[in-house]
């Protein structure tokens, strides 16, 4: 599994870097690595640049990742996400648009 974490400088914004793709496997290891922020983190860009497939397991990811960040006021983005994953997106937010998955999908970029 190929994650890695970049933290910068006071620690107030992180990126999470995925370097795989993301399913049930492997979502347990990348959610241990956002688990292990420290706490002065408010800003997760999660980087799907390197990520091509990606099953529910990226929803489940999404909204721990988003909870986590949110309930200390800060924000979760997603920087890199490619074709097939952006449809997963918005796929789920058609179905579910209570959910706000298109909010995800408008913060993607390949920063």
């Amino acid at each position: 599994m190929g994650t890695r974490i970049s933290l910068s400088p006071g620690g107030r914004t992180a990126t999470l870097t995925v370097d795989s793709d993301i399913d049930e496997r492997a979502r347990p290891a990348i959610e241990s690595a956002a688990a292990r922020l420290p706490l002065t983190v408010r800003y997760l860009t999660l980087d799907l640049a390197r990520v091509d497939f990606v099953d529910s397991a990226l929803l489940h990811l999404l909204r721990t990742a988003d909870h986590s960040v949110t309930g200390r006021g800060g924000l979760l983005r997603i920087a890199g996400l490619r074709p097939q994953p952006s449809r997963l997106l918005a796929l789920a937010a058609d179905l579910w648009p209570e959910a706000r998955w298109e909010s995800y999908g408008a913060t993607a970029g390949s920063n």
